[in-house]
């Protein structure tokens, strides 16, 4: 069995390389998954946009083959290993993107400011299905509650996978990284300046019982750049479901800003 990479290892980070010869890619889009998910949610992703739009699927330590990784627990931990991965990935491209679903929407925005403070700034940053973290969360934090009441919670919430609960052994593995992913989105705050400067489109599930869709309207306060606020037919977990459809959404949003 090989060894896991260690956390500063490129590889560990973007498990999955891009289809096609490689080089030089005009639009790169990293994605981040929502709670409990790793970047293999976004390899069919890779197909679809390819070749002028490589999807660069971000696996956070925890997730897949980063399993026996302890997890971050907080935004500013998690930036700390991550952005200097994200900086060496977005100069090999004439322009990159951003995009998140859940708590990966969080992770993509706090990686879209801190990349666009370095500069260059992104192209975009697409958010699903995630509360604008500058509103309240609208409910009691779950992160450090005892095992059976924490997962109880989650089911409750419909904020994780409904089949992970058929299998006793998959719940506890995931326990840890969830808990992790909790803490981060429950405990993480943007500060008010500076703003983003990109377009920001926000997608919410029209059957999202998780918040109320309007709420993602609030995505625009923090960007001064355009804001698209778009309902697609789904629940939380429309971005798994709802492929095709999606990949639509951002080739068009991209597709502009793609080289002659």
């Amino acid at each position: 069995m090989s060894a896991t990479p260690p956390a500063h290892a490129p590889g560990a980070w973007f498990p999955f390389q891009p289809p096609g010869p490689g080089g030089r890619a005009r639009i790169r889009l990293l994605c981040f998954p929502c709670a409990g998910q790793g970047a293999s949610a976004y390899l069919a992703w890779q197909r679809l946009l390819a070749p002028d739009i490589e999807v660069v699927p971000v696996q956070l330590p925890g997730r897949e083959g980063r399993a026996t990784e302890r997890p971050h627990t907080t935004m500013d931990s998690l930036m700390s290993d991550l952005l200097p991965q994200l900086r060496q990935k977005v100069r090999g491209a004439d322009g990159y993107a951003l995009f998140g679903h859940s708590l990966g929407a969080l992770v993509a925005l706090e990686a879209a400011r801190r990349l666009e403070a370095a500069g260059p700034a992104p192209r975009s940053l697409t958010v699903a299905a995630q509360r604008p973290p500058q509103l309240p969360l609208g409910r009691e934090p779950v992160h450090d509650l005892p095992r059976a009441a924490f997962m109880t919670t989650l089911g409750l919430y419909g904020q994780v996978p409904v089949e992970l609960f058929d299998d006793p052994a998959a719940v506890t593995l995931a326990e840890a990284g969830l808990r992790a992913d909790f803490s981060i989105a429950e405990t993480y705050r943007p500060p008010p300046e500076p703003l983003l400067s990109c377009p920001v489109t926000a997608l919410a599930g029209l059957a999202d019982t998780t918040l109320p869709p309007a709420s993602m309207r609030a995505w625009s306060e923090l960007t001064s750049g355009p804001f698209t606020f778009r309902p697609v037919p789904g629940d939380h977990f429309f971005v798994n479901e709802r492929t095709e459809e999606l990949v639509g959404v951002l080739r068009a949003a991209l597709s502009k800003d793609l080289p002659g």
